[in-house]
């Protein structure tokens, strides 16, 4: 174990360097009602504001965060997950404001993705926040309520088009999803929790906090154990019955640098597919490997196995080593 990480318990939280200083954040307008996109802390939300064109084009306005360590690198540019969240956030919103998803309905995502074309501007007392126009794709409905949703969003910062997200997801009503997890939990509850497996060297995922690490070393190169703290709620923002979609994602970018060659890997791009809940008291199995995307850009593909069945892949390309 790195001398950073002796004597942990579980939920510990400390910086590493707290001599470090924080850049003063500018003036943000007032995000939009926590619930809508499914947070429970207010400095978690992103969109500010939605603006409907039409019954399938929306565009909603997202504010650039300065408190979340795991959405800026350590020289101020922000990471995939940033972009990742501020498109889920988004979707949520338009979902419950515009196209009748009830609060309390449950979102299953299968795919997701995003591209940039430049790099957002870094976070300045200038800074602007991002506007992502949203087209509906794809909807279909079970009665008034909509069961399947694919969006697709322009991304823009600054007033210029810097790149695209899309998404794919079911709706469920709280009596379905209660059929769909069967005999597992459908409440969160922290005690299902597994005890958490000894961190990875914080530096070498270039964090400064230890329960910002989601990997564990395991007995092979390129193979991690998933370990996420239920009790750091920039990770689970609220309690969850299972392992949150943008805590795999996490998983993902730190897996894909200590995979990259040179170390750090700043993605423009990503797709990925998500194809059953990762329970929380299960181990989880995080494999990252390099590869090309079809047109033969380098990139790097993780997949994550519990219960040796496939859960999701994730894959970053289109990157700059740092």
């Amino acid at each position: 174990m790195a001398p950073q990480t002796r004597g942990l318990h579980k939920g510990a939280c400390y910086a590493l360097f707290p001599q470090v200083k924080t850049v003063r954040p500018p003036a943000v307008p007032a995000p939009v009602a926590r619930e809508l996109v499914h947070r429970a802390q207010a400095h978690n939300v992103l969109p500010t504001k939605l603006t409907r064109h039409d019954d399938t084009n929306f565009t909603v306005s997202a504010r650039l965060s300065h408190r979340h360590r795991l959405f800026m690198t350590e020289d101020g540019r922000y990471t995939a997950s940033f972009v990742l969240e501020a498109i889920r956030q988004t979707t949520l919103l338009v979902s419950h404001t515009e196209l009748g998803v009830p609060l309390g309905h449950h979102f299953v995502m299968w795919d997701m993705g995003h591209h940039l074309d430049a790099e957002l501007p870094p976070l300045g007392p200038a800074s602007e926040g991002l506007t992502l126009d949203v087209e509906v794709t794809d909807l279909r409905r079970r009665g008034a309520v909509p069961s399947a949703v694919a969006l697709e969003m322009t991304i823009r910062a600054a007033g210029r088009a810097v790149g695209t997200g899309s998404i794919r997801f079911n709706i469920t009503s709280p009596a379905a999803y209660t059929r769909i997890r069967g005999s597992l939990p459908t409440s969160g509850d922290p005690d299902l929790a597994a005890a958490l497996p000894a961190p990875v060297d914080p530096l070498t995922v270039h964090h400064t906090r230890v329960c910002d690490v989601v990997l564990a070393a395991s007995d092979r190169p390129g193979r991690w154990q998933l370990r996420a703290d239920p009790a750091n709620t920039l990770l689970f923002d609220r309690v969850n019955d299972h392992i949150p979609a943008m805590v795999l994602v996490e998983a993902a970018q730190q897996a894909t640098g200590l995979t990259a060659p040179r170390g750090r890997f700043v993605s423009s791009s990503s797709r990925m597919n998500f194809s059953r809940y990762v329970e929380l008291d299960q181990p989880c199995w995080i494999e990252a490997h390099e590869d090309t995307t079809e047109d033969g850009t380098p990139s790097v593909r993780v997949t994550g196995h519990q219960n040796e069945q496939l859960a999701f892949v994730i894959e970053f390309a289109d990157t700059a080593a740092r």
